[in-house]
Formats: C-alpha cells, structure tokens, sequence
C-alpha cells in the first residue's frame, strides 16, 4: 500500500507547556514562542479510528534513536498505525540549572531562539519520518517545549495515542535505581501501555 505523502498537513497550537517548577508565578515568565507547539502530519483526531496511534519519543540521544530502530528493524507494530514522533524542548532558553545571575535576553530575541529550535528539531526529525513512511507507516512530528515526562503524557491525550515507545538510557548502576528517568516516570503514570526499549 503507497501513500500520498506529498500532501503534508501542518498546524500550529498554542498551549501553556508544562513546567518543572511547581511554583504557579513561573508561568508568568514564559517566553510566548514557548507556548506554541508545532505538529506536521496529521492530528489525532483525523487519524482514522482502525489505526493503531502510536507515541514514538526522540530526543536527540542514543535512546531516542534505540527505539526508532526497534520500530524499524524489528516491525513490533502492523503497517496498519501511525507514529507520532514527538520530542520536547525546554520551555526557556535561559533557563534551567547551569544558568544563575544577572543573564538576561530581550524577549523578542528569546522568542525567536524559541522558534529556530522548534524549527530546527522538525528538520533533525525529518529523516526519521521519511524513513518510516519508507517503509509504509503514517507519521506525524509533534514539537512542543515544556518538561518531557509531563508533556509527553499531554501528547498522548492530545493524540488519543494507544501507545508509547521510548528508550531508555544507559545510565549507570547507581543512576539506574532512580525513579526520576523520563521511561521510568511514563511506565508509572501512562494510561496506555509503555514499550521502554533498552
């Protein structure tokens, strides 16, 4: 069965990401760029409901790419699905551990960083997408910033996804026995099943 891939469906959302910080006043600080979420392909919704919707996570890592390629070599799923290939940025460029003190940014020259990197991860996932719909399966890209375990999950909802696969990282003996890893937070708190690749 061929697809007609030459059309290609691209929708902007915006939504407030899901942050880290529990404290409510951070919100208030969120560039506006990081609000906006990109999708190419098609939604959830117009996926017809005899597709098996599939949450594939990349981030960039040798994880993300462990699962891409159980999906590829190993064929666990039909033809019959569609993937969603979501990978989640930070939601402030300036922000996080490693950044403390007077840094400040303009906000418009932030909003535009915030857009280069939503811009940027669709192109890196490219090739991942051409290569599943190589081999016959429907995908979607979905780009969004906020904290990955959290915005992962809204994904699936947004998706109605019926499934995860994500990698898992080799971290180490005494790194291992956290619980704080994204694959471990998504077993525990997913409403469909997890397929953790390692």
């Amino acid at each position: 069965m061929r697809h007609n891939w030459s059309s290609i469906f691209v929708h902007n959302i915006a939504q407030t990401p899901v942050l880290e910080s529990g404290n409510p006043f951070d919100k208030f600080s969120i560039p506006t760029e990081a609000r906006n979420q990109h999708i190419v392909g098609n939604l959830g919704d117009s996926v017809p409901d005899d597709k098996f919707k599939i949450l594939l996570a990349l981030d960039g890592t040798e994880a993300g790419d462990l699962a891409f390629n159980y999906i590829l070599d190993k064929k666990p799923f039909s033809l019959n699905c569609h993937i969603f290939l979501v990978t989640v940025l930070s939601a402030n460029v300036l922000g996080g551990p490693w950044v403390s003190g007077p840094l400040t940014i303009d906000s418009k020259k932030q909003n535009e960083l915030l857009k280069q990197l939503r811009q940027q991860a669709v192109e890196r996932m490219n090739p991942y997408r051409k290569k599943l719909q190589e081999q016959g399966y429907g995908v979607t890209m979905h780009v969004l910033h906020g904290e990955a375990r959290a915005s992962l999950l809204k994904v699936v909802n947004y998706h109605k996804c019926d499934s995860i696969v994500i990698g898992k990282r080799n971290r180490g003996w005494k790194k291992g026995l956290s619980s704080g890893t994204v694959s471990s937070y998504l077993v525990h708190h997913s409403p469909v099943p997890v397929l953790v690749v390692k």
